[in-house]
């Protein structure tokens, strides 16, 4: 299985885009996913195949952008699933997708938290 998060992907996004753009990009992706992970949900309850799909799009672009590999992995396979017919198998699949998104905005807000500060040694 692939990485929750790959640090090198956002550090790459972080070379050509700066370091404030890929922030703000991180906190937009961390706003919409709860949405996206609903919508994913409901439109495959409600056995709306192509709004499972676009949303499933989404989601796997988006996450492939910053570096939710995992997370990408499995909207990309959703969407292949509900492209071909194969509903069953996607609603298996969605079985990951809410705790691969937990995970995700996990590593996220580690990645956007401000470094800890280093303590003095008291024998200086």
């Amino acid at each position: 299985m692939s990485v929750v998060l790959s640090h090198g992907t956002l550090s790459a996004l972080s070379d050509d885009l700066g370091a404030a753009a890929v922030c703000s990009f991180v906190r937009r992706y961390l706003d919409l996913l709860d949405g996206r992970v609903r919508d994913l949900t409901a439109a495959l309850a409600g056995r709306d195949v192509e709004a499972a799909q676009v949303v499933a799009l989404s989601l796997h672009s988006a996450s492939a952008m910053i570096g939710a590999e995992a997370l990408a992995d499995v909207a990309r396979a959703l969407a292949t699933q509900l492209r071909t017919g194969a509903v069953t198998a996607a609603r298996l699949a969605l079985c990951d997708v809410p705790s691969l998104a937990r995970a995700t905005a996990q590593a996220l807000a580690a990645f956007l938290a401000p470094p800890a500060p280093v303590a003095l040694s008291a024998r200086a």
